[in-house]
């Protein structure tokens, strides 16, 4: 039966964040904040041989550019795996804003037949490579404010300007935003966040949308994304629409790297409000 599971539900931490300006999407804060927050937090009271594996969280009320209480609780803790509850607290009216689950995990030298190379069944798409693409300027005053801080290459066509609900582009966090070489588990897990809905690219006018849930997980670990020039690579996105019904609709992203390894993978339930 394996090793049980202990269960340590009453070790808990928090912390204060205090929200940055000009990070906005709509009333609130762009949705790879909280992710990042949450991800930082677990990061900063696991054991370093725990690695982040997954996310999954919502976003009840919009984060604003306030002091947040971050809670960090351990849910359960067995032999491989770890379950963190983090809640974010706005600060002014005691509200939880945002509140999910971060798993973390050890690695297993385990020897599997046929090994998990064969597994795999995504395919890296066929795009033009990073360094041919042009950047793109997706900030005020025609995109969302936090889109200033990115670094976008789209590859397909811009919202309102496509044919299909689907989305290709280089994605990248500059040094100006926040310096390193390399990625970490919260930064790559915010930026499957990162880009418009891919129904904005066949929609005729932007109509607005909420994500009603997110689950990411991270498939790679970040220390092996070679930087480039001295930076961090970018990572290609991909997002579609499996299908939709009474405006809600299923949305599947990935992040790859330059080399064609699936970083993260992502599903949302977005809904379209009017």
């Amino acid at each position: 039966m394996g090793e049980p599971m202990t269960f340590r539900s009453t070790e808990s931490t928090e912390s204060r964040w205090d929200v940055p300006d000009t990070w906005q999407q709509g009333r609130g804060v762009w949705g790879g904040l909280p992710v990042q927050a949450m991800v930082d937090a677990v990061a900063r009271n696991e054991d370093a041989k725990r690695e982040v594996r997954s996310i999954t969280l919502q976003i009840p009320e919009p984060v604003l550019p306030q002091t947040h209480r971050v809670i960090t609780r351990l849910v359960r803790r067995g032999s491989a795996m770890s379950m963190w509850q983090v809640d974010i607290i706005r600060e002014s009216e005691n509200l939880t804003v945002a509140f999910g689950q971060v798993v973390t995990g050890e690695d297993k030298d385990l020897d599997f037949d046929p090994p998990t190379d064969t597994w795999k069944t995504a395919v890296f798409p066929r795009v033009p490579a990073f360094d041919q693409v042009e950047i793109a300027l997706i900030g005020p005053p025609l995109g969302p404010p936090f889109a200033q801080h990115l670094e976008f290459r789209p590859i397909t066509p811009l919202p309102t300007m496509g044919t299909e609900a689907l989305v290709r582009g280089w994605i990248n966090l500059p040094q100006r935003t926040e310096a390193g070489a390399f990625w970490t588990a919260a930064q790559l897990l915010s930026m499957v966040d990162a880009w418009w809905p891919s129904p904005y690219t066949l929609m005729k006018s932007m109509r607005p949308v909420a994500t009603v849930s997110f689950s990411a997980n991270l498939l790679i670990d970040p220390n092996n994304i070679e930087p480039i020039a001295g930076e961090r690579a970018p990572l290609l996105h991909e997002s579609s629409v499996s299908s939709v019904h009474g405006g809600f609709m299923s949305e599947l992203r990935r992040l790859w790297t330059p080399d064609g390894r699936l970083a993260v993978e992502n599903l949302q339930s977005i809904m379209v409000i009017k």
